[in-house]
């Protein structure tokens, strides 16, 4: 099929890059991953709309949940009724606009669920960790039956997904001091999304201490969800919080004090310090790393610049 996405696969591109966002197929079918902001999911038609999961987001465009929900409905309502809505029956959102639609909207309705025996079979063969991957999986996989794709092909080619850029994005290397030590780079920017990707570090590094380093990506989300943020970080050891990676369509008008999210994350058990450069965070890390840490870097903003400035540091250390 041909596929656009809202970030990189390695799959689509050269060996030697992160990839590409697009890949043009010969086949009458067109994959594309569609984004609420602007409502600009409602450019589309889908004959097939997969909903995987509906958070209070984007609230500085849809000001509140309510909002956000009647636009899902318009995108719902969208498909044909020779079409099919994917459903993710575990997200209580997405069953409050199922419900609030008519069944005779769209006839074909689809649920995954990760009570379905094959959320077992895809933890174990799944190559990226996290639960909320499994989700999508089964998503994918109710896609794949509904298009008459036998579940072998859809679980062969499911194993060999190798995951997107910039989502637990994996890095083994090590200090000055030539101590060893994982960094991975991720998108995450949502408190349920911080909360998923600490979830499934903690699952593949059961023995290890987590180094979290957030940027938060905009004023409005960084304030509607400040306590929630200052939550998500309960599998965290360490937490570093630098500047907000602010949106060029939003000015600044006060009520974000990252002091107090910082002392808020102390109190939830994490030990959190605020670095306002992120530009001191890497050589911060780089004198305080142990053998037993795991970096991750999240946000949507330039934090990945501190991941990639770690990566040629340490790589520095033993080359040059």
């Amino acid at each position: 099929p041909t596929v656009i996405v809202g970030t990189k696969l390695k799959e689509f591109g050269p060996s030697t890059s992160s990839g590409s966002n697009c890949r043009v197929g010969k086949s009458k079918y067109l994959v594309i991953e569609a984004d609420e902001h602007f409502a600009s999911f409602l450019n589309y038609r889908p004959t097939i709309a997969v909903l995987t999961s509906i958070e209070a987001d984007h609230l500085d465009y849809y000001k509140n949940l309510k909002n956000l929900l009647r636009a899902f409905c318009s995108f719902v309502s969208r498909v044909p009724k020779r079409g099919a809505v994917v459903a993710n029956k575990d997200d209580k959102n997405i069953g409050k606009i199922l419900h609030i639609l008519n069944s005779t909207t769209v006839k074909n309705r689809v649920y995954f669920s990760m009570r379905q025996k094959e959320a077992a079979v895809l933890r174990r063969i799944l190559k990226i960790p996290g639960e909320h991957n499994v989700s999508n999986a089964l998503a994918a996989l109710a896609v794949a039956r509904m298009l008459k794709i036998p579940d072998n092909i859809s679980f062969k080619s499911l194993s060999q997904y190798k995951g997107s850029w910039r989502r637990f994005e994996i890095f083994n290397l090590k200090t000055k001091n030539y101590k060893p030590y994982t960094l991975v780079s991720d998108y995450g920017h949502h408190p349920t999304e911080i909360k998923a990707t600490l979830s499934a570090l903690s699952e593949r590094y059961p023995d290890k201490e987590i180094i979290a380093v957030f940027q938060p990506h905009t004023y409005s989300r960084t304030k509607a969800l400040f306590d929630d943020f200052a939550s998500a970080f309960s599998r965290a050891h360490t937490v570093i919080l630098t500047d907000v990676y602010a949106s060029a369509r939003e000015h600044y008008n006060g009520g974000i004090n990252l002091a107090i999210m910082t002392s808020k994350i102390n109190l939830k058990g994490s030990q959190a310090v605020l670095i306002n450069d992120k530009s001191k965070i890497p050589e911060y890390l780089l004198e305080s790393l142990s053998d037993r840490a795991v970096v991750v870097t999240m946000g949507a903003g330039n934090i990945r610049e501190v991941a990639e400035k770690t990566v040629q540091t340490a790589i520095c250390a033993h080359t040059c």
